[in-house]
């Protein structure tokens, strides 16, 4: 009979391999590990079968090297039970994450806690990717065939030493439904980044909400939950925010298959500790819609070491080290007692019956929407005759179509005059109208937009601002919702003044400005947008690999 260990399989973390003697990460020159022959061969006997019981009896002295390597992160003891699904005797727990990677971040403890009690599936609303911690270096790492399969075995992994399942389901990451694989590369990176964060903060249009509800409660009523966990979708990332659109609409469709199933919201992290005061804004939004909400705080103490591991196994997106601090920080606030740390969420009671509440009213800068709002009686007045719109483009468009799509439907009789910055206007190039007229605007050259646009007054005029972060920044500080510096918001104030006589609204996002337009006028004033989905070939080894 094999000893204890043997139940513990040795799995080489993901995107580590060996070469010669060195193990390298992913594209990394630089060596992990530089072994002797003997450790070089004890290594690729790692093969994710043999137990440490196994790999001891066949090289002598192996278990020092084996705690060495776990120490350092490069490979997991896994108990063999956990590396292969648990018998469907019971009703599972079902815990939907926005991207490979959320489930650990955010309920990691919460999973641990539960470990070998009950049979767990972490399912992912997204699957194609080619997101990886390579982006920010400028390094040539974009396959997003590589990069998926990379992330499927990360989860799979991370799911295993929590005793759970995971499963994928065919929708692209939002980056992959921004700009096709093809398009990315490091020296596009640099274009597209900055309407890549144009694009995640566009709210999800209603008709994308409903095809991904639809996708999920395909999955989700085929696994039949004992208990379901969904996230608040706090951040204003477009992919956290369709998954808890998506999964609150999927609940108020099927009230009589989810009448038994309790369910979780779960704060988002790392979000939840960017914008700290938008976890109450969403609670109080979806509790005026006529949800319930019980808070729900779980001691993640005993397991909050061991959720670190489970979050170190995605390396391909980030170092632990990077986020264990506002990780733990949080545990602290959430558990609110000395010496504990916990998760946060809260209970619903009770199923949604009504619509969702306003978007602008669940997102990360509800309170600059709400400004925007205010605004919007005096822009759309007269709307139905007007004959012209103005839009000054500082920063990029994200959606470039979608967008001029909903200002079209606003205003039916008007042409619309954009003014675009030389950086930002490749966007316009892949769709036309004949009622959209395109000006690209060179560097010094906004003087004379300006000028002449003060001889028309009464123009509806849409303004995206000019961020003055250094370009290599600017699309993080776009993401977080990063403040203007004083100079620009005095200039901001300048340019409103040099454009009198007419209803002006300035945004960050074309989004912030669509997605408020969409509330006011209806869902009928939206296009149809697109939930991209994976490749065949993704969704095939999703099938076999889950």
């Amino acid at each position: 009979m094999e000893g204890a260990q043997e139940d513990r399989v040795v799995v080489v973390r993901p995107g580590f391999h060996l070469r010669g003697l060195a193990v390298t990460f992913l594209i990394s020159r630089r060596p992990a590990l530089v072994l002797d022959p003997p450790s070089a061969a004890l290594f690729a006997a790692v093969d994710g079968e043999a137990g440490l019981d196994g790999l001891e009896r066949r090289f002598p002295g192996a278990r020092a090297a084996l705690d060495a390597w776990h120490a350092a992160g490069i490979v997991e003891f896994v108990p063999r039970a956990a590396m292969r699904a648990m018998p469907g005797t019971g009703r599972p727990l079902v815990v939907v994450e926005p991207h490979m990677d959320d489930a650990a971040l955010s309920v990691g403890g919460r999973l641990l806690n539960r470990r070998g009690s009950r049979r767990m599936i972490v399912l992912s609303l997204t699957r194609q990717s080619n997101v990886s911690c390579y982006w920010s270096l400028g390094r040539d790492f974009f396959d997003a065939d590589r990069v998926t399969e990379l992330r499927l075995a990360e989860s799979r992994l991370a799911a295993a030493l929590a005793g759970a399942e995971h499963v994928a389901l065919p929708l692209a990451d939002a980056p992959l439904r921004f700009r096709p694989a093809e398009d990315w590369s490091p020296g596009a990176f640099v274009r597209l980044h900055d309407a890549l964060a144009a694009f995640l903060a566009f709210p999800p249009l209603p008709a994308e909400v409903g095809r991904a509800a639809a996708l999920l409660a395909d999955a989700v009523l085929s696994l039949d939950p004992a208990e379901l966990w969904l996230p608040l979708g706090l951040g204003g990332h477009v992919d956290h925010r369709l998954t808890r659109d998506a999964g609150l609409a999927m609940l108020a469709a099927h009230r009589d298959r989810f009448a038994d199933v309790p369910v979780l919201l779960y704060e988002d992290h790392p979000y939840g500790t960017y914008f700290p005061h938008q976890r109450a804004h969403v609670v109080a939004a979806l509790t005026a819609s006529g949800l319930r909400l019980v808070p729900d705080v779980e001691d993640v103490t005993g397991t909050f070491a061991d959720k670190l591991r489970m979050v170190g196994v995605f390396a391909s997106q980030f170092k632990v080290e990077a986020m264990e601090p506002n990780l733990r920080r949080r545990a602290v606030e959430a558990a609110g007692r000395p010496g504990r740390l916990a998760e946060s969420g809260f209970r619903l009671d009770g199923l949604p019956a009504g619509p969702l509440p306003p978007a602008s009213e669940l997102a990360p800068d509800r309170d600059d929407l709400r400004r925007v709002r205010r605004r919007l009686g005096r822009f759309l007045a007269g709307r139905m005759a007007r004959r012209r719109v103005a839009v000054i483009a500082g920063a990029a468009f994200g959606r470039w179509r979608e967008g001029m799509e909903i200002l079209l439907e606003a205003f039916p009789s008007a042409a619309i005059d954009v003014f675009v910055a030389a950086e930002f206007a490749w966007e316009t190039e892949d769709w036309r109208h004949p009622r959209v007229r395109v000006t690209v605007v060179r560097q010094g050259g906004w003087g004379g937009v300006l000028l002449r646009e003060a001889l028309r007054p009464g123009t509806p005029t849409v303004v995206l601002r000019f961020a003055p972060f250094a370009p290599e920044i600017r699309w993080r500080e776009q993401i977080l919702k990063a403040r203007l510096p004083p100079r620009a918001r005095a200039a901001h104030r300048l340019l409103a003044a040099l454009l009198p006589a007419r209803p002006v609204v300035m945004v960050r996002h074309l989004g912030d400005l669509c997605g408020l337009l969409v509330e006011k006028l209806g869902p009928d004033y939206a296009p149809e947008g697109e939930n991209r989905p994976s490749s065949a070939s993704s969704s095939r080894s999703s099938a076999a690999g889950g």
